[in-house]
């Protein structure tokens, strides 16, 4: 196929039309339009070569020469011209073209979709996305390292000036900006600063957050992770001192014996999905092979935060609006003298706790809590306790006693007459401080009661709350609830109030 350049002539006299129409169009009289064209091909005939005879054509032989090179181009696609009329739906079949690409183009954007879905879920299976343990410190995966610092990066860099604050000099933004884009896959925009909505949050990572976070919170670790399908959700719980199963009578007397009504009490607790949180000032200056413990250091932060609000929420929340109305074991316990335990007035001191004191706790629970064995055959009640005190623990041991408290020792946990104990850290400290009113210890099956969470903790990045000092900070934030789902099933011991 011949260029459009070498049509020089036909050329021509298509923008010598074009130009006659669009004066015509323009309001120019008749007789100049014409003129033009005639003007046109008179210049036309002037420069090209004689050819002998009388009378030419309209066209000159140059004109001639090119329009027949076209025709016979034209006759050289006649066959398949033929061909694909005889194909299966013919020339129809084109106007179809556009509708066949848009659906190729969705199938193209579905398997995109797919492949990515099978690349997370080959992270899961090959373990990548799981959190490892180096020595005593729980380490998540680079890859999660990676996204939440690429995160960070990537939001300071959606604020004018904000990036090299945090960073220092602009060889550093530049290497850690490109080490971001890298990962999110964003390509450099010109003219301008990413969006929030250009920048890709690192949700498929969190799981390996929340994993953290059961290796820093007793309270996640122990009690039931329950699922919130909505914002508020109601569950069925059995309320103590329910009707028990009789004898209908001695002997053949029982056989035809009415069967009397037995009832079950209960009632319906209601879960609250409760926003909880806080936010993490970035630090001013980071050196520049920092970026994988950038992420490291956020994640361990965020989990040690996470836990430890959980912890205080299940076992001191009072139902104060500081707690969202939520109630813990510890107070849920003074609310109900039943399951609580109180040394004699006067000894706020932890010292002043004595064995008894914490034998007693055993006996205020249902018994089936001491009997409720976990499937590895060991029981799912247990102390909990500040580490604190394991210094008073070890004078239970006497000569005659030896054994009262054992240390923990082969993976073993400690324990207390045979009891496991979990420490906490936000019960009462063995400081030899007068604590009135502190909750030294719990025990009981905290498996009964639930901790509600409704989807996955949020980790943002949030620029207006140090507005005022210029500063980046990331936001985290859960959506939580703690309920008890046995009334029975806890226990407290709390110093008294003076």
């Amino acid at each position: 196929m011949k260029k459009l350049s070498e049509y020089k002539q036909i050329v021509a006299l298509g923008l010598v039309a074009l130009l006659c129409a669009g004066l015509f169009l323009a309001g120019a009289p008749g007789i100049v339009v014409l003129a033009t064209v005639i003007l046109f091909q008179l210049l036309a005939f002037a420069m090209s070569k004689p050819l002998p005879g009388c009378f030419n054509t309209v066209l000159t032989p140059e004109q001639l020469k090119e329009f027949e090179d076209i025709c016979k181009e034209l006759k050289s696609y006649v066959p398949g011209l033929k061909d694909l009329q005889g194909a299966e739906g013919g020339f129809a079949a084109i106007k179809n073209l556009p509708t066949l690409l848009k659906a190729e183009k969705d199938r193209a954007d579905a398997m995109e979709a797919a492949l990515k879905k099978l690349q997370k879920r080959g992270i899961a299976a090959t373990g990548e996305n799981k959190v490892r343990w180096v020595g005593r410190t729980p380490f998540i995966s680079d890859i999660a390292a990676r996204a939440i610092a690429s995160d960070l990066i990537l939001q300071a860099h959606s604020v004018s000036g904000m990036l090299p604050k945090i960073l220092g000099d602009e060889e550093r933004c530049e290497k850690f900006l490109k080490e971001a884009r890298a990962f999110a896959g964003i390509e450099q925009k010109a003219g301008g600063a990413l969006s929030p909505a250009d920048i890709p949050l690192p949700t498929i990572y969190m799981p390996q957050v929340v994993e953290l976070v059961f290796a820093y919170g007793q309270a996640r670790q122990y009690s039931t992770v329950f699922p919130l399908g909505a914002g508020t959700v109601k569950l069925p719980r059995l309320q103590a001192g329910e009707d028990s199963f009789t004898f209908l009578g001695a002997g053949t007397a029982g056989m035809s014996a009415a069967i009397g009504q037995k009832e079950v009490q209960a009632d319906l607790v209601t879960f609250t999905a409760n926003k909880a949180g806080g936010l993490i000032r970035i630090p001013s200056e980071i050196e520049e092979d920092t970026f994988i413990q950038l992420g490291q250091f956020l994640a361990r932060y965020i989990a040690r935060q996470f836990a430890l609000l959980e912890d205080k929420t299940m076992f001191l929340a009072d139902g104060s609006a500081g707690y969202a109305n939520i109630t813990g074991v510890g107070n849920y316990c003074v609310a109900n003298p039943t399951y609580l335990v109180k040394p004699a007035a006067g000894n706020t001191v932890v010292s002043d706790v004595t064995l008894a004191n914490f034998r007693a706790m055993r006996a205020l629970v249902n018994p089936a809590v001491l009997a409720n064995m976990a499937q590895d055959g060991e029981t799912n009640a247990a102390y909990f306790m500040h580490p604190s005190l394991e210094s008073l623990l070890v004078t239970f041991n006497t000569v005659g006693a030896p054994q009262i408290y054992m240390p923990a020792r082969n993976g073993q946990p400690a324990t207390l007459d045979g009891w496991p104990i979990h420490w906490i850290g936000v019960s009462a400290n063995n400081n030899g401080i007068a604590q009135p009113n502190a909750f030294v210890a719990f025990f009981g099956d905290l498996s009964y009661w639930y901790l509600g969470e409704r989807g996955e903790p949020r980790v943002e990045v949030s620029r207006e709350v140090f507005f005022a000092t210029d500063e980046l900070a990331m936001r985290a934030l859960e959506r939580i609830d703690v309920e008890a789902m046995a009334v029975d099933a806890m226990s407290a011991l709390q110093l008294p109030a003076a």
